[in-house]
């Protein structure tokens, strides 16, 4: 007693569609876990980089542009006695 034509047809598409799906569901799980981490990544290392750049500026920036001293001088009062 044999299965008729439609009824192997339908269990070899119905078995690779089942191997489709087995291989999709892994790939779709590292998909989602990994687009949320790509983009975390990306975000900090900008935020990492423009730190370091403006880190690298300011030191630049209070090195070699210095205002004027002041003229107002502290001295100490550690030798004077009291009155």
């Amino acid at each position: 007693m044999s299965a008729p034509g439609n009824m192997r047809g339908e269990c070899k598409t119905r078995t690779g569609a089942a191997a489709f799906m087995s291989n999709m569901i892994p790939l779709l799980s590292l998909f989602f876990i990994g687009y949320p981490l790509g983009r975390a990544t990306i975000r900090t290392m900008v935020v990492g980089w423009t730190l370091i750049i403006v880190a690298a500026i300011h030191f630049i920036l209070g090195r070699y542009f210095q205002t004027k001293r002041s003229p107002v001088r502290a001295t100490q009062f550690l030798n004077r006695a009291p009155k």
